[in-house]
């Protein structure tokens, strides 16, 4: 004998319910657990990115340094060269006024002048030594550092000479 009019149903385990609940929370689970990776792959790029630019900065350091260097090694040449420079104005403008003086004078006539890096070499006939002495080889004294002249005497009574002069070297200076 039977009570009911209705036959029984089976009731299921997991109702609608509790299925829309289930899905709900897994994919609140899922999207923290995907904001958690993308923000520790953030993380880790973001530390790469730290260490890369670390190493570009001491790169860069290093060649700053670098540079510095050839800058003071560029600065002493720099200033080497404007000694050199100043040097060889001041040598230029004493033969100037040297051929200045031997165009001037009327007796003294100058028939070779030879030049290397340290020395001038001046051939030519002068009328008397005390002339040459006077207006050349003081002069040239003044300029290099040792200055030697030559007289022959010639026919005439006038003297040819042949004066060398030299400078000395740079590392004597």
């Amino acid at each position: 004998m039977t009570y009911s009019f209705t036959k029984p149903r089976k009731k299921p385990t997991i109702t609608l319910f509790d299925k829309i609940w289930f899905c709900l929370f897994s994919f609140g689970f899922v999207l923290i657990i995907a904001i958690y990776l993308l923000y520790a792959f953030k993380f880790l790029l973001t530390g790469n990115s730290i260490k890369n630019k670390k190493e570009e900065i001491i790169l860069t350091q290093n060649k700053i340094k670098y540079n510095e260097n050839l800058y003071e090694i560029l600065l002493e040449q720099s200033r080497i060269a404007d000694e050199f420079s100043k040097e060889n104005q001041i040598i230029k403008n004493s033969l100037r006024n040297l051929f200045d003086i031997v165009v001037k004078t009327d007796g003294i006539t100058l028939d070779k002048v030879e030049q290397s890096a340290n020395s001038l070499k001046l051939i030519g006939v002068t009328p008397t030594k005390e002339k040459f002495a006077l207006l050349i080889e003081t002069p040239l004294k003044s300029i290099f550092d040792e200055s030697s002249t030559t007289y022959y005497a010639l026919d005439n009574g006038w003297y040819r000479f042949v004066s060398i002069s030299k400078i000395g070297s740079i590392n004597e200076r």
